[in-house]
């Protein structure tokens, strides 16, 4: 849901972050910090794909990728410059199924509708009848 709520009019993110994720597909993401045992999904980009080639190198080695992961670097690209490709920032695979940057009152709405069409047109011979 995290990912998802990023991509919303209210999230105080950068624009560009935000049209980023929706032009990303799943394929999009990739795993950094995994030789720190602190695995952490990622957009793939310059900066993650620098990481991944020094953690080859020198596995462990957080002083290292430091550069890439420090938080500045990433609260920078978040609020400042939306630069998408030099620092290391979070997010999903479910930034595959994002297509639109709606109010978070909108996206709300419609996980609402969708649940209850997956619960009364999917799922209906399987729930109960509620005795209410």
């Amino acid at each position: 849901m995290g990912t998802r709520f990023m991509a919303t009019v209210e999230a105080p993110i950068h624009q560009n972050i935000k049209e980023a994720l929706v032009k990303g597909t799943e394929r999009d993401t990739t795993h950094v910090m995994r030789s720190l045992k602190n695995t952490e999904r990622v957009f793939k980009n310059k900066a993650a794909l620098k990481v991944q080639e020094i953690e080859k190198a020198k596995p462990g080695d957080i002083s290292a990728i430091y550069p890439y992961v420090a938080g500045e670097n990433y609260r920078k690209a978040f609020q400042e410059t939306g630069d998408t490709e030099n620092s290391v920032w979070s997010c999903g695979a479910v930034m595959g199924l994002i297509d639109d940057i709606p109010t978070c009152e909108q996206l709300i709405q419609r996980m609402v509708k969708d649940a209850e069409t997956i619960i009364t047109k999917r799922l209906n011979s399987k729930v109960s009848k509620s005795k209410l």
